[in-house]
């Protein structure tokens, strides 16, 4: 269904033809929702809506310090009450289900911030080159001005469509929550493990100055332990988010794959071309 809520986000963006950033008040007016602003600590986001007439109302916790993170929990309410199955009364979305991408999350919540991503940062406004540049938060940073997103739903958004090795990890009070890796990153991030010392992540937690830049440390602090071997460092830059108490990382490999390669594609890389011309020089009796 994960790809549902990205073509149903998609859909509603070409229908509405928007720039950046995304306007979210004429998307509801649209849709026949209104915005409501309320001073709550029993949720982030909520709607309350008849699909059957449609009509409905969606309510933001006030105090919410982020404009980013706002707008996030309006889109994600957005996609509550456009995709399928969702909100026909009505839902309560706490802090934990806006803007995660945890596995822990239930299957309708993961669908709601797959849907705010999309609708927030549309593919065919995300400038081509700016896609094919090298994943930094430099360049997360400057989607996050664009686009007024937070830096977490930017991120995101670049892994799933960045050509490069990349992955952005969450971790919250030194245990890590969820990561998402780009296509090509074929590592696998061990999840809810305690961020390892040694890491500059670590380093944010224990409340130490780390680097503004992307920097090397060994990739078995981060990677798992079957996949580690291969990878010997791997390029980290973390931030730390106070309000959140949770650090966001940037994981990039630089170099080419190699998980996954088997014995024969070993064989080939050692067979010599010459071996099958004229050129050769030991031939079968």
């Amino acid at each position: 269904m994960s790809g549902a809520a990205s073509i149903y986000a998609t859909e509603l963006v070409a229908a509405m033809k928007p720039n950046a950033p995304i306007d979210l008040d004429e998307i509801a007016k649209t849709l026949g929702l209104e915005l409501e602003y309320c001073v709550t600590s029993g949720f982030e986001g909520a709607l309350i809506c008849s699909k059957a007439n449609r009509v409905g109302t969606i309510l933001v916790k006030q105090s919410i310090r982020e404009a980013g993170r706002k707008r996030f929990t309006i889109a994600h309410e957005i996609g509550h009450y456009v995709l399928p199955h969702h909100g026909h009364a009505g839902c309560l979305c706490g802090a934990d289900d806006v803007e995660s991408w945890s596995c822990a999350l239930s299957d309708h919540e993961r669908q709601a911030n797959i849907f705010a991503s999309e609708l927030l940062l549309p593919k065919f406004l995300l400038n081509h080159e700016v896609i094919k540049s090298h994943p930094t938060f430099n360049l997360i940073r400057q989607l996050a001005a664009n686009f007024a997103t937070s830096l977490t739903a930017s991120a995101y958004r670049v892994m799933d469509l960045t050509t490069f090795r990349a992955a952005i990890v969450w971790s919250t009070r030194g245990r890590i929550r969820w990561f998402k890796a780009s296509e090509e990153f074929d590592a696998f991030v061990t999840v809810r493990d305690q961020v390892a010392e040694g890491t500059y992540a670590y380093n944010c937690f224990d409340g130490r100055r780390v680097p503004d830049e992307l920097k090397s440390v060994r990739a078995n602090l981060w990677l798992a332990p079957s996949q580690s071997g291969n990878e010997e460092y791997i390029l980290e830059h973390s931030v730390w988010l106070p309000y959140y108490e949770s650090v966001l990382t940037l994981l990039y490999l630089e170099q080419p794959s190699s998980f996954g390669r088997d014995d024969d594609s070993r064989a080939l890389e050692e067979l010599n071309p010459e071996d099958f011309t004229l050129k050769r020089r030991r031939w079968p009796r």
